[in-house]
């Protein structure tokens, strides 16, 4: 009798004596909907980097990234039955890892709150001795901070994920159409502020002529899953 997926505990995941082999996303669905934990640990080591860039470059620097990575893969072993096509796997778990960003957003807002600790204080990022390059993530993050909830969580997976139109839409459950119409209007919004920001302006690419284009406008210098290099 096999476990159930509910029951897998992704704490045990990153720590591995072994290379786990790289499973296709059939064999991996397949794997987890039987409970076996050689496919729970390959989906880790397969999506984990992927999910905390993600999540990090969502919410901005923050402790909670990895607890919440580890409820992303957590709550998909509870609803992996739900995934009817191992083809969709990644913007599946991207949604789930949205979803959570989403909520994290909200909380904040109600808070009032963004890149500061509970207490009050500003947290430290994990940017090296470069102190232009923290205080451009400070800034960075204070512009996405002002956009509402949707239209950041667009802006970040398409702008400085890369991720495809039809991936971003589907990892936030709307229309092809609406993610569009949302992405042509914040582009601009944050292309304006970013090229305004003397400290900003130099990590910025030239942007494509509208949503469709491939996103150029934050290079990986500023923006990567450590928050900058």
């Amino acid at each position: 009798m096999h476990k159930s997926p509910e029951l897998a505990s992704v704490v045990r995941l990153p720590v591995r004596a072994t290379r786990r082999p790289a499973l296709e996303p059939h064999e991996l669905l397949a794997g987890i909907l039987a409970g076996d934990q050689l496919a729970q640990g390959a989906l880790w080591d397969a999506y984990a980097p992927l999910l905390r860039g993600v999540l990090r470059r969502s919410l901005g620097p923050s402790s909670e990234v990895d607890d919440t990575l580890q409820e992303v893969f957590l709550t998909f072993f509870r609803v992996a039955q739900n995934l009817r096509d191992p083809g969709a796997l990644r913007p599946f778990l991207i949604g789930i890892a949205m979803r959570m960003a989403r909520g994290e957003l909200r909380k904040r807002r109600l808070r009032r709150w963004f890149l500061l600790s509970d207490d009050g204080s500003v947290p430290e990022v994990a940017t090296g001795d470069d102190a232009d390059a923290r205080e451009a993530v400070r800034r960075l993050y204070a512009i996405l901070d002002d956009l509402d909830t949707e239209s950041r969580l667009a802006f970040v997976l398409r702008q400085i994920e890369g991720l495809e139109l039809e991936e971003v839409a589907t990892a936030l459950g709307l229309s092809l159409a609406t993610t569009k119409r949302r992405l042509a209007k914040v582009i601009p919004i944050v292309d304006a502020r970013v090229r305004a920001d003397a400290l900003l302006a130099p990590y910025a690419h030239a942007p494509g002529p509208g949503a469709d284009a491939r996103p150029a406008m934050l290079g990986p210098r500023l923006v990567t899953p450590e928050g900058t290099r």
